[in-house]
């Protein structure tokens, strides 16, 4: 099968390689992926920012459809729709996995870093990790579901957004049009920011919902922005940037004990604000990918449509034009990239 693969450190370390397809196990399931997602950790593993154990076949984003179950499998059947959560590997005895908290276990292993992912035209998962994709949900739009549960993870788990609250979102890429999203459907007023190269997705953020957008770099911006909040300050604010000026604009408008979410990786140490950070008692959280109960919840905001990820999807590319593609990604092309290995 054909499989998108970091074969070793260095940008150049990355190809497109035919290899075997994967041998089902007693426990698991085999998937024919329909479309995987370039996340931005994608991008850091490509350019040796962030750990993987290569050579590994890169993705963690999919859908996809059953073509195999193994002897022990019985929640699962050929031509089943299905997505699954990514931390395939862990030891299944430490405190964390007793909780239900895979991706903190000390031996997790997550597809597309740790072991083979979605970049292919297949890919094997245990079934206990898999989840059913909604019969009002397309394929296309499943593939965002594990974003989605990123967010449903540092916004509705880890974090809160309550009925009323004003939400500020700093960066309106992929995550924060999410972010917006899964605002919105817990009653959040959002606002959204971002810099001069960022009018188009502020007005997809007013389509989509945002109370408002605010150019950040116009002189007026700070006062136009607590003016929004009756100059309180923002209750919630959502760092999506992942930039040090965005992560202290969220700190600066943020109410006193307001609360930061941070939901993507920088790549790199960052400057903050941490004085202030302290002077207004600022509650910060975060989450680190997502755990099972995210996964439903996402689920259950797409088949209700309490969330609508159709608007984000903006490029889909055959895996063969891999590098149209991720070049597509790190210029911020569209919102989320996909790619099609089975066409």
């Amino acid at each position: 099968m054909k499989a998108l693969m970091k074969k070793e450190k260095g940008v150049d370390g990355v190809a497109l390689e035919r290899i075997e397809s994967p041998v089902v196990k007693t426990n698991e399931i085999k998937v024919k992926i329909h479309a995987a997602g370039i996340c931005g950790t994608d991008i850091h593993i490509i350019h040796d920012q962030y750990p993987s154990n290569f050579p590994v076949i890169m993705g963690h984003e999919y859908s996809g459809t059953v073509v195999e179950v193994g002897g022990e499998v019985d929640n699962f059947k050929v031509g089943d729709r299905v997505v699954s959560a990514t931390a395939v590997v862990t030891c299944g005895g430490c405190s964390y996995c007793n909780q239900g908290l895979l991706m903190l276990c000390d031996q997790r292993k997550s597809i597309g870093s740790g072991v083979h992912g979605a970049f292919a035209e297949y890919m094997v998962v245990p079934a206990n990790l898999a989840y059913n994709i909604p019969s009002s949900v397309t394929l296309d739009e499943a593939a965002l579901t594990e974003p989605l549960a990123c967010v449903v993870r540092c916004m509705m788990e880890r974090g809160r957004v309550d009925a009323g609250d004003f939400v500020l979102v700093s960066g309106p890429g992929t995550m924060g049009m999410l972010s917006l999203l899964v605002a919105k459907a817990n009653g959040g007023n959002v606002v959204v920011i971002g810099t001069s190269q960022d009018s188009e997705r502020l007005n997809l953020a007013l389509e989509l919902g945002a109370t408002a957008v605010v150019n950040i770099e116009e002189e007026d911006a700070e006062q136009r922005l607590m003016e929004l909040t009756n100059k309180r300050g923002f209750d919630i604010a959502v760092e999506c940037a992942g930039v040090s000026a965005s992560v202290n604009n969220c700190i600066k408008l943020l109410r006193k004990q307001g609360m930061l979410i941070q939901m993507g990786l920088f790549g790199k140490k960052i400057e903050l604000d941490s004085d202030l950070l302290l002077m207004k008692e600022i509650d910060y959280t975060n989450g680190y990918a997502s755990e099972p109960t995210s996964w439903e919840r996402a689920l259950r905001l797409l088949e209700h449509k309490h969330v609508d990820v159709s608007s984000l999807i903006s490029n889909k590319i055959p895996i063969e034009k891999w590098q149209t593609a991720i070049h597509l990604a790190e210029q911020k092309v569209g919102y989320k990239t996909l790619l099609l290995p089975n066409i």
